[in-house]
């Protein structure tokens, strides 16, 4: 297996870097760690680059400082594609479980025996949205097998988590292009196809699974949080939350 790996891990998290080696040999990859940073690392510089206004227009609520170490993190090693001309590389995130299947997954999703009907620039391994995943995987044909027991999907709905996945350099550089300013955490921003042109493509079943035993670097995210701004925060959401879904019928009509 030629392909880079990339696995974002803070410098001084010495257990999740074992954990994380111990399944890479498992399965017989080896990896770079990409260093991640944390909220009191950010540098004015990062913090000019956060837009506040269209956060809290988009997403509700503010970004947390954790929010944005993560998102600057995983542009560190989606920037390596770009620096280093690599085709593709994956990445991963460092508490992670790898499906024994990855290794032949990766093998056929770079070397299909015809090529895919569509092209892809990022691919996910894994949801956070499993049941919703399942649902999008019995409604609409496979792109593809992978092997004998996975196919690539194109859901037609926003993935959410960014646990794993390849991403080609065409990929890495327009996610580049489109997160000059940050105004959601880095999977929702990935998650908006319709605006930076990364059409949702996904491994099902997943082969790269959360680690729930160990606690988040980002920390809990209080799900009611979104509904405590004012009458006018939530009304721009509400509109924006229209707009978005109106953008998104017409993508998927011009992009069938």
């Amino acid at each position: 297996m030629s392909l880079p790996v990339f696995v974002v891990s803070l410098p001084d998290a010495l257990e999740r870097r074992a954990l994380m080696a111990g399944e890479l040999a498992r399965v017989g990859l080896e990896a770079t760690f990409v260093d991640g940073i944390t909220p009191a690392q950010l540098t004015p510089a990062d913090w000019a680059r956060y837009d506040r206004a269209r956060c809290l227009g988009v997403y509700g609520v503010e970004m947390l400082p954790t929010e944005i170490a993560c998102f600057l993190a995983h542009e560190r090693a989606i920037r390596k594609v770009v620096d280093e001309d690599l085709d593709a590389a994956l990445i991963l995130e460092d508490d992670v479980r790898l499906d024994d299947a990855l290794p032949g997954v990766l093998d056929a999703l770079l070397h299909p025996p015809t090529p895919w009907p569509r092209p892809w620039a990022l691919v996910r391994l894994g949801s956070l949205r499993a049941a919703a995943m399942a649902r999008a995987v019995a409604r609409h044909p496979a792109e593809g097998p992978l092997g004998p027991d996975h196919v690539l999907v194109r859901p037609r709905t926003h993935i959410l988590g960014l646990q794993g996945y390849v991403i080609t350099r065409e990929g890495a550089r327009r996610v580049l292009a489109y997160t000059q300013r940050l105004f959601m955490p880095i999977d929702h921003t990935v998650d908006r196809y319709w605006e930076n042109g990364l059409v949702p493509f996904l491994v099902h079943p997943f082969v790269v699974t959360h680690r729930d035993e160990l606690p988040s670097a980002i920390g809990a995210r209080d799900p009611e949080r979104r509904y405590a701004g004012s009458r006018w925060t939530l009304w721009r959401r509400r509109f924006n939350r229209w707009r978005d879904g109106l953008n998104k019928r017409v993508y998927r009509l011009l992009n069938p």
